[in-house]
């Protein structure tokens, strides 16, 4: 079973992903690869991913995390091997930054708990570095760019695949050919050559409450990064329907719903598809608009969410109905959810979720400059913002930029988690997903990243933990279930952080 740990705040950002079985007493287990279909909207994979075509993968311009879980794997040596490579960010700066320079070199492959770094796009002997899915496709069936490691299991679910952390603008992840050997051989990888692309039609119910199919949009417009996301938009609903035994469960991603359009330090309200245009004039503030005429902050402020019922809110659901719903109201509201029943959860605004603090939020346009102080052309942003300058938006571009949001779910998962949790007396089929019934008109941003489906374990059992990395000469820090450090621990359980490894122990 895969663990999820309480506490993952504990965790260093960014950190090695490495995955340890350690004993656990009464928790949420991560089921989604028995119950859930392609959760990343493509078959075999979970996680996040950017684009497919000509056979391969990518991810261009922000963190991402893909990966696949082979169940119950026995215990011996097993190997990995895929063709990928990875440039920091654009080629000019990658050619001549990345090569001997570890710390540029984001990208990685992992197997259980090891990994290793993909290698760059230019370092490749006897190859011409690609530019495009086609090219890379011609280079990895050529046994170019091959990414190899070993991981020594001792049994249980095994997981494997490939994350960025993210670094500069520009940067591209391009991966294919993903191999798996174990002690008794070759074991099948679903989709490994990514010859099926993404669809979310192929496994979810994409109809929304105008009865029309809209799907993801993922790096759509040029927006980049390893989520996807709905903004200022058409309504939309992602339904699919499971059939799960008796349980507690709960599922849910990681995701915020600004609510409204992009607010500045200056308190300047823009367009979210601004600026228009070259023209400095273009990049001046707006007042509020759409149906109630506030900013996020004007949101945050009042603080009303919840009471604010005309307000056409986005909502993570559960639904026992025989169909996927598609107007994600309250049956009493002419809804098709039905109270008592069917559960949801109002999708908190980023706002929320920070407190207020905008430089702790994610933001889809370079607003940290305004007024007087704002280019005078699209082209000078870079003179601006520093080009290294790690997952951040520093060029804007048609409806916004994903890097930040996609690099604060990679690097603070549990902070941006929104679940809808049920349970169930009896074994049943159930519609799980997540939607909003109209476009509200404000310019609203929603972006969303690894769905999951988790079941509550009395016993917790052996499992597998998220970011872990090891450092056994470390001092030991001891912390309660509330995230309070212990000083002297005594009979109970406990979060224990060892450099930048995190477990939960028994201490008796």
């Amino acid at each position: 079973m895969l663990t999820n740990y309480l506490k993952r705040n504990l965790m260093l950002a960014g950190a090695a992903m490495t995955f340890a079985a350690v004993a656990t007493a009464g928790n949420y287990v991560d089921v989604t690869h028995k119950y859930l279909k392609e959760p990343a909207y493509i078959p075999g994979w979970q996680g996040v991913i950017g684009a497919v075509a000509d056979g391969v993968g990518e991810v261009w311009n922000g963190a991402f995390r893909l990966y696949q879980v082979i169940p119950e794997a026995e215990a011996g040596e097993y190997t990995l091997t895929c063709n990928a490579s990875y440039r920091c960010g654009n080629n000019d700066f990658s050619k001549e930054n990345m090569p001997g320079n570890a710390e540029l070199h984001k990208a990685f492959i992992f197997l259980g708990d090891t990994k290793a770094p993909v290698m760059g796009l230019f370092e490749e002997k006897d190859a011409t570095p690609h530019n495009s899915t086609s090219e890379a496709s011609a280079n990895f069936t050529a046994g170019k760019y091959l990414n190899s490691i070993k991981f020594t299991h001792k049994g249980g679910d095994l997981v494997f695949g490939i994350a960025n952390p993210g670094c500069y603008h520009d940067e591209w992840t391009v991966f294919s050919n993903f191999k798996i050997t174990g002690p008794k051989g070759e074991i099948a990888v679903v989709n490994g050559d990514f010859k099926d692309g993404i669809d979310a039609k192929r496994a979810w119910d994409c109809t929304n409450a105008e009865n029309k199919v809209k799907e993801p949009d993922a790096q759509k417009d040029g927006s980049g990064g390893g989520d996807y996301r709905k903004c200022g938009g058409s309504p939309y609903k992602y339904g699919q329907q499971i059939e799960l035994p008796a349980g507690k469960y709960r599922f849910g991603m990681q995701t915020f719903h600004r609510y409204g359009s992009e607010v500045d330090a200056n308190g300047n309200y823009y367009n979210h598809k601004w600026p228009c245009s070259n023209l400095k004039e273009d990049m001046t503030k707006v007042e509020p608009y759409g149906r109630l005429n506030r900013s996020p902050k004007d949101w945050f402020t009042a603080n009303d969410y919840e009471q604010q019922s005309t307000y056409d809110h986005a909502y993570i659901f559960m639904s026992k109905n025989a169909e996927c719903p598609k107007d994600l109201n309250w049956s009493d509201d002419f809804g098709d959810l039905t109270e008592g029943s069917d559960v949801r959860t109002r999708i908190k605004d980023c706002w929320e979720i920070s407190n207020g603090d905008l430089s702790t939020m994610p933001h889809n346009n370079p607003v940290r400059v305004s007024g007087n102080d704002a280019p005078t052309k699209y082209d000078d942003w870079n003179d601006v913002f520093p080009y290294e300058t790690s997952n951040k938006v520093i060029y804007r571009n048609d409806s916004g930029s994903e890097r930040e949001a996609a690099a604060a779910f990679y690097s603070e998962p549990e902070k941006w988690y929104h679940y809808v949790e049920f349970e169930l007396t009896a074994p049943a089929k159930v519609w799980v997903g997540m939607g909003k019934n109209s476009n509200t008109g404000d310019g609203y941003w929603h972006p969303w990243a690894y769905q999951t489906l988790q079941m509550w374990d009395e016993n917790g059992g052996a499992g597998v933990s998220d970011l872990v990395v090891e450092d056994e000469n470390a001092p030991v820090e001891y912390y309660n279930l509330q995230g309070i450090r212990v000083a002297n621990p005594e009979n109970g359980i406990y979060i224990v952080k060892q450099g930048n490894k995190v477990t939960k122990r028994i201490i008796k």
